[in-house]
């Protein structure tokens, strides 16, 4: 039965996907039959992916671990009036690391970001007024991300939903054309008393009443046409959410990004440089966080940072691009990044068209500093192959 161990993990995951993907054709069917003339619209998304992972612990023991995952996205837009819209959006994680497949609407996420395999969900149940020309708001649950630019999308505070996670954010999002170079978006986001709608890892909570209301702002160059893909900043608060010398304490997160064009060509691509720098003024302990170290940058405080290099369509519909960050270990706001963590990623993709496109990673994982009483730092090469078709 061993030589057949793939060919059946990989059975069960696309029975489970294709499944899934008829029962909602037939919904969205019915429901354009109903009613032929209402401004509907509907798309989708099928990202099959497969995994191979080796880890080296911290006592010094090697595995190996292979699965077939996906995910599914299923979007349904409904122009209610030429300012107003609704829509929503059905995710679905498969593995073949689970049986188990269920339902849930939950009020918030695990603290890593993302639903665990085996869930579907509504990550997008939003409507969105456009109050004016260059004036949005949105109500509900929504994708409010903002990563460092490139197709290897990461970010140090608000993003989610990457690879095969499903995360979202509930709350009120106002995007504002504040003038001709500057945009702003300004979020009040709900936490649950069990957790945040989005990465927020222990030892964070939210079971005060001061914490349940998290804010976000962030400040970006409108202008990305130019030498400058991308330039923003931005600060986030989680009021009263961890504690501190004896007393609750604010988790406030400075986040700056950019991203240029380097004056060089080749055939008709673009090489883009960029970074991302992140900093907490006062910041969990690291053993609060889980990460006993005796050695970090910061006696109070925490940073984290990226870079990346991206040569975009050098050859005609491929891209390349390579990444490293570092997290302390007290950075608990990212899904990207773990707390402790340094990541070393290059990525290729190629693209078959608007709705096709294959990418290939190859990723190393370590602890940033050993922990207390570990023999070595964790080690994790991890290898995927990934296929997203859009619909």
């Amino acid at each position: 039965m061993g030589r057949f161990t793939g060919e059946i993990l990989f059975a069960k995951v696309y029975l489970q996907v294709v499944i899934s993907f008829a029962i909602s054709i037939f919904f969205v069917q019915d429901v354009l039959s109903q009613s032929q003339e209402q401004k509907l619209d509907v798309s989708g998304t099928l990202r099959p992916v497969y995994s191979w992972v080796e880890t080296r612990t911290r006592e010094g023991d090697f595995s190996t671990e292979q699965t077939i995952n996906a995910r599914f996205h299923l979007t349904l837009g409904y122009q209610l009036t030429d300012q107003i819209s609704f829509r929503s959006r059905l995710a679905s994680r498969y593995s073949s690391s689970t049986n188990s497949m269920k339902f849930v609407i939950r009020d918030h996420t695990p603290g890593s970001g993302s639903y665990e395999a085996g869930v579907t969900t509504f990550d997008i149940f939003e409507i969105a007024w456009q109050v004016q020309p260059g004036t949005e708001l949105r109500f509900g649950r929504f994708q409010g991300r903002f990563p460092l630019a490139g197709f290897i999308p990461k970010g140090m505070d608000r993003y989610y939903s990457a690879n095969l996670s499903i995360g979202h954010t509930d709350g009120i999002w106002l995007r504002q054309n504040i003038n001709s170079w500057l945009r702003g978006d300004f979020i009040l986001s709900h936490n649950g008393k069990n957790g945040s709608t989005h990465a927020a890892r222990r030892p964070l909570t939210f079971d005060q009443p001061e914490s349940r209301v998290a804010g976000f702002i962030n400040l970006a160059h409108r202008n990305t046409s130019g030498t400058w893909v991308q330039r923003e900043i931005s600060a986030s608060l989680y009021p009263q959410s961890f504690e501190r010398d004896n007393s609750l304490k604010n988790l406030w997160v400075i986040t700056g990004r950019g991203m240029v064009r380097l004056p060089y060509t080749l055939a008709n691509g673009e090489i883009w440089v960029g970074a991302e720098a992140g900093f907490m003024p006062i910041a969990p302990t690291p053993e609060s966080a889980g990460v006993p170290v005796s050695n970090s940058l910061f006696e109070s405080s925490s940073s984290s940072w990226q870079a990346s290099l991206y040569f975009n369509d050098v050859f005609e519909r491929h891209k390349f691009g390579f990444l490293y960050g570092q997290t302390e270990p007290e950075w608990v706001v990212s899904s990207s990044f773990r707390p402790n963590n340094t990541m070393a990623e290059f990525r290729y993709r190629f693209t078959f068209s608007s709705e096709l496109n294959f990418e290939f990673r190859y990723r190393l994982r370590t602890d940033l500093y050993k922990r207390d009483s570990s023999a070595f730092t964790q080690r994790d090469n991890d290898v995927y192959a990934r296929i997203t078709w859009r619909f």
